[in-house]
C-alpha cells in the first residue's frame, strides 16, 4: 500500500524544497565554473536512456508533467523526456541527478582495507580548464550528503525497499500494453 495522499503531498513538497536547494547550490557552482561549462539547452550528451529515479521523483514527474506523459517518449537511445531539439520536456520537475550533471564532482569511498579514496570527475565536454586535482573541495559537487537527504525523503514516501523507476516507464502505454509502472534496476 502506498502513502496516503496527505503524506504523499508532504513528501512531494519536501522533494520540491530539496530540488530548489540543489538548484541554488548547483547554480552557484556553475557560476564559478562558467568558463568551462558547455552545458546549454539542447546539450543532451549526458541524457542517457534507461535512467532510473526514486519513486518520489517519479511521482513528482507524474504530478508536475502529466501532459508530457501522454505524449510519445523520445526514441530509445536517449532520455525519454527529450524533445526533438534535445531539450528536457520536464525541466522544472527533472530528477536530482539531472540537476547537477556536468559539474565537477567529488566522491569519497572507503575500500575494503578501510582506506578512503577520493575520486573526481566531470563531463568530458566540460573537462577543459583548471585541472580537477587543483580545485578546492568547495569548488566541487560533493556526492553523498545530498543523496542521503533524497534517500530519506524517498524512504518516507515509498519505503526502504521500493524499486527505482525507469523514466521511460512513466509514459502511458498504448492500449493493450498495460499501465505505465516501475521496474527494479
Amino acid at each position: 500500500m502506498g502513502p496516503s495522499s496527505r503524506t504523499a503531498a508532504a513528501d512531494i513538497a519536501a522533494l520540491r524544497a530539496f530540488h530548489a536547494a540543489v538548484d541554488t547550490e548547483a547554480a552557484a557552482l556553475a557560476r564559478r565554473h562558467a568558463a568551462r561549462l558547455t552545458c546549454r539547452r539542447g546539450c543532451a550528451a549526458c541524457c542517457l536512456d534507461d535512467l532510473t529515479v526514486t519513486p518520489v521523483e517519479a511521482e513528482r514527474i507524474r504530478r508536475d508533467a502529466p501532459e508530457v506523459l501522454e505524449q510519445e517518449p523520445h526514441a530509445p537511445g536517449a532520455c525519454a523526456f527529450l524533445d526533438e531539439q534535445g531539450a528536457c520536456r520536464i525541466y522544472a520537475a527533472r530528477p536530482y541527478v539531472c540537476r547537477t550533471q556536468g559539474l565537477p564532482l567529488v566522491v569519497f569511498e572507503e575500500d575494503e582495507a578501510g582506506d578512503v579514496d577520493e575520486r573526481r570527475d566531470i563531463c568530458p565536454l566540460n573537462a577543459e580548464g583548471e585541472p580537477l586535482a587543483e580545485l578546492g573541495l568547495d569548488e566541487l559537487w560533493l556526492l553523498g550528503p545530498r543523496e542521503l537527504i533524497l534517500q530519506r525523503i524517498d524512504e518516507h514516501f515509498a519505503g526502504a525497499e521500493a524499486p527505482r523507476v525507469r523514466l521511460r516507464d512513466l509514459f502511458a502505454k498504448p492500449a493493450g500494453q498495460g499501465a505505465a509502472g516501475s521496474s527494479a534496476r
